[in-house]
């Protein structure tokens, strides 16, 4: 005749606390505990496309007229 298995005391402390977590959280006891509240707002103005990122990231080349030209920096003396 054989003896019955031994079962740790362990293993079924773990099996009765994860059993009545599981009927609180059925029952609703943990409701809201770990939610949280948005309570951030996005208006139209605020929302960016991707060509507004681009172009926040390129830099701003200003075009190249004669009055931007400084004659002394371009003359080279010999």
């Amino acid at each position: 005749m054989e003896s019955p298995r031994h079962t740790s005391p362990a293993i079924l402390a773990l099996a009765i606390i994860a059993g009545c977590a599981f009927l609180l959280q059925q029952t609703g006891f943990f409701n809201g505990i770990f939610s949280t509240d948005i309570l951030a707002s996005v208006e139209a103005e605020d929302i960016l496309s991707a060509s507004d990122i681009a172009a926040m990231e390129r830099p701003v080349v200003q075009p190249m007229t004669a009055a931007s030209i400084d004659p002394a920096e371009t003359a080279s003396v010999r």
